[in-house]
């Protein structure tokens, strides 16, 4: 939506991020496939919340193949017109267009929902959700469809041991508070081929931090996501086109030049691709919504060997 605002000398155009509620719905319904009756509930609940969430990592994708394929003289901050059009496309994006995305959806069904800042690398460099009042007055949940780890749930933070554990998918993860931060951790028998500067705990494995009692607005991620889309020498998501999404719950990613899926018992299968060509089936067999141009592009930009 955008709208003009008069001033006694020009007008000023100003975009609005929101989404209408007949939006929403034609997103949950028909990109999501959320099912109909949980858009009876009169207010907004935890199983309509995690039944939204489950939907969406397993339709829209986290990726950055769209970041790589722009050219670097004119790549930017995605629009917010560019990322609804990209999520209802079910293209998807990273933290910054997923999560963006998907508070604009849980506020027109009125949750009461508000931007949370993590660290992976840098302060303010992953951008999250936190839904409040939704169980109690006091309940907090936190909400991450923009990462390419698999939730499936929103998480609460109001555990009172100093710790709590998820064994999701192919990954086992917790949850520790300590020093006015949750810290995320992820138990790994090796440390990842995605990059992360994930320092070890035992284990275990502090993905990012999160502060949890923080809301922020979207400013607080301006400058970092910018140097994140724009400045290839500082931004891993700029030096490999990865996407990944859960099929039935499993993971499907393309990492570059390497095909990883998950297997019926929670393991991990990667196979290289020999070149170009068999790069570009494998998006059309498991991201067929990824134009192949964009795939050509992303893959000719980066630091892949084609």
């Amino acid at each position: 939506m955008t709208i003009l605002i008069r001033t006694d000398q020009h007008k000023v155009r100003r975009t609005i991020m929101a989404l209408s509620k007949e939006e929403a719905t034609l997103f949950l319904r028909d990109v999501l496939q959320v099912p109909d009756a949980m858009f009876s509930e009169e207010q907004p609940s935890l199983p309509f919340l995690n039944g939204v969430i489950k939907s969406y990592q397993n339709v829209v994708p986290w990726q950055s193949v769209f970041s790589c394929a722009v050219p670097q003289s004119q790549r930017h901050l995605p629009t917010w017109e560019e990322i609804k059009q990209r999520q209802f496309s079910k293209q998807g994006g990273r933290c910054y267009g997923n999560n963006m995305f998907i508070k604009e959806v849980l506020n027109a069904f009125n949750f009461d929902v508000c931007y949370i800042s993590c660290q992976v690398w840098d302060a303010d460099d992953h951008m999250t959700v936190m839904v409040r009042g939704l169980t109690t007055s006091s309940s907090r949940h936190w909400v991450d469809v923009g990462s390419s780890f698999p939730l499936f749930q929103a998480i609460p933070f109001d555990f009172q041991t100093n710790f709590v554990e998820y064994d999701i998918g192919f990954l086992r993860q917790r949850f520790v508070k300590t020093n006015g931060v949750i810290e995320w951790h992820h138990l790994r028998h090796h440390l990842p081929d995605d990059g992360c500067n994930m320092t070890e705990v035992g284990n275990w494995y502090i993905f990012a931090k999160i502060k949890a009692d923080v809301p922020c607005d979207l400013d607080t991620f301006k400058f970092r996501m910018t140097i994140r889309y724009t400045v290839q020498e500082e931004s891993m998501f700029l030096q490999k086109a990865e996407a990944v999404v859960f099929k039935d719950n499993k993971l499907v990613a393309m990492k570059g030049m390497k095909l990883v899926l998950e297997t019926t018992d929670k393991n991990l299968e990667r196979k290289k691709m020999e070149n170009l060509q068999e790069a570009l089936e494998a998006y059309k067999t498991f991201f067929p919504q990824i134009p192949a141009t964009i795939v050509q592009a992303a893959l000719s930009n980066t630091v892949v060997n084609i």
